[in-house]
């Protein structure tokens, strides 16, 4: 599956976003639900790693996903507006509880962001050597031909 780049002037980033985001309006995702890793996402949409890692910020920045270290995202529940009828309203956490979760949450997204540059930096180092290897084999062939 592909999102309709062409048919959509918005960065790709916000459109992962926003498929996520309609998943959780329909109820596919419900609060407590882990979202599809990044990789799968990766996969699925054929975009990069940085591309899902800015959607999930952007979900963060949005309160509608949050981030356990070692275990992934996941859906949160919804806060109960001036309003609205029934919910489950989340209870105001502390200042201090909300500066660590911020900070688990900050700290969580690093953590999959050196993860992400570590896996293209191991890539890079294997196109390179590919590439040193052709150029030493092209080398050698042009070597022998001046003979």
């Amino acid at each position: 599956m592909t999102l309709p780049l062409e048919d959509d002037s918005r960065p790709p980033y916000v459109q992962v976003a926003e498929y996520l985001r309609r998943q959780i309006q329909s109820g596919e995702l419900s609060p407590g639900d882990k979202v599809p890793s990044s990789r799968e996402l990766q996969e699925k949409f054929g975009l990069a790693s940085a591309t899902i890692q800015n959607a999930f910020r952007l979900l963060k920045s949005e309160e509608l996903i949050y981030s356990v270290q070692g275990r992934g995202s996941f859906i949160r529940r919804p806060t109960a507006g001036p309003g609205s009828e029934g919910g489950t309203q989340n209870p105001e956490p502390s200042e201090s509880e909300g500066n660590a979760e911020g900070l688990r949450s900050r700290v969580a997204s690093l953590s999959a962001e050196v993860a992400d540059l570590r896996d293209q930096v191991s890539d890079m180092r294997e196109t390179m050597q590919s590439l040193l290897e052709l150029m030493q084999q092209l080398k050698g062939e042009g070597d022998g031909e001046g003979a």
